[in-house]
Formats: structure tokens, sequence, C-alpha cells
């Protein structure tokens, strides 16, 4: 099993990056607004775990919505949508990974969703990623999809990896810009999780 993980620079992808050691990682830069720092964080990151990463440029804005496409969700999203919503976003970076990875005989995406991610996108549940991996599966490569870390919470995700801080520290979780506001969903997360093992007062 070769397994390509999609490694965004947040602390719940980087975090599954050094429990499972994939053999290679990818950031997607598809439009975001953040996508400089993300693409940033993760090289380090990947660098640091002794991991092969590469970044592919698959530009989306046109289909973006949300804090991370900066256009209000109020307007472009769905009813009790979170205000970081991107269309689809998860379905299609998966399709992206698989497409690259199938050229060079990945046989497994990995992703970075944690348990809490259910709770606010359709696309973190249980539901979506038992869909995603037989669809994947049904194509051409027959890849398949796995969140190891999808019944965790970010603090059990972030306690098992093992994660050095120093590798923590390298990590970009905000929705709104390339430098963190503090403010977003991403950088709550972020700061709520650091500060519930330990690394943050």
């Amino acid at each position: 099993m070769t397994r390509l993980l999609l490694l965004s620079g947040g602390l719940d992808s980087t975090a599954v990056a050094a429990l499972t050691r994939p053999d290679h990682c990818m950031v997607v830069d598809y439009g975001q607004i953040p996508a400089q720092a993300e693409a940033r964080a993760a090289q380090h990151v990947a660098q640091l775990l002794g991991l092969p990463c590469t970044t592919i440029h698959v530009p989306a804005t046109d289909v973006g919505a949300g804090l991370m496409a900066n256009k209000a969700a109020s307007t472009t999203g769905p009813v009790g949508a979170s205000p970081e919503w991107w269309p689809f976003r998860n379905q299609l970076l998966i399709t992206l990974a698989a497409a690259w990875g199938v050229l060079r005989e990945f046989t497994t995406i990995q992703l970075g969703t944690v348990a809490s991610d259910g709770a606010r996108h359709i696309d973190g549940t249980r539901g979506f990623l038992s869909a995603i991996d037989n669809v994947v599966a049904l194509q051409e490569g027959h890849i398949r999809v796995e969140a190891p870390a999808a019944d965790m919470s970010a603090t059990e995700l972030l306690r098992a990896s093992g994660v050095p801080e120093s590798v923590l520290a390298w990590t970009h979780s905000c929705h709104r810009a390339n430098l963190p506001c503090a403010h977003c969903p991403g950088c709550v997360k972020r700061a709520e999780t650091l500060h519930a093992v330990g690394l943050l007062e």
C-alpha cells in the first residue's frame, strides 16, 4: 500500500502525517485565500517529518464560497452552513489527489479529518467518507480513501501523534489570511486544541 496524504499544513493533517508516516504528502492550492501560507506550512512540516511533499495548483475560485474565498457564507451557502463552507471542498480535493496519485501508482488517499469535522460539514461525516471511498475505488486504479483519525478528537489525535512542538509551530489553520487572524473557526480551533494539550496558555 502506498499512501498519499492531503496535507493542508494545519494541526490535524500535520498530526496525521506524524502518526501514519505516509509515503507522500500533497498540498493543493485551489484558490483559497490562505493558499500561500498553507503551502508554506505543509512543505515545512513535511520536511521536518522527513516526508516528500508536492504542491499542485488547480484554481477553483469560481466555485468557492465562505471565508476561504472571501465571500459571505450567508449569501452563498445553504442555511446553517459554517462560515468557512466551500461547496464540495473535500470531494474536490480527494478527486484531485486521486487523479494525481493514480498516475503515480498510489493506492490510498489519506485525509486529516477528525471527529468534530462531521458536526460542521457533511463531507466530514462517516457517511461521506464511506461513499467517497466507494466512488473512488470503483474507478481506474481502485484507489481507496481513508481518514485514520475520523473517530478521534483533535486533542486525542495530537496526543497520539507525538508530533513535536517544533513541527506544530509551523502549522497554519487560518481561513481568512496568510497571517493568522486569531478569530476565524480555524484559528479558534487551533488555539483550543493547543491549549487542551498544554502547549498554549
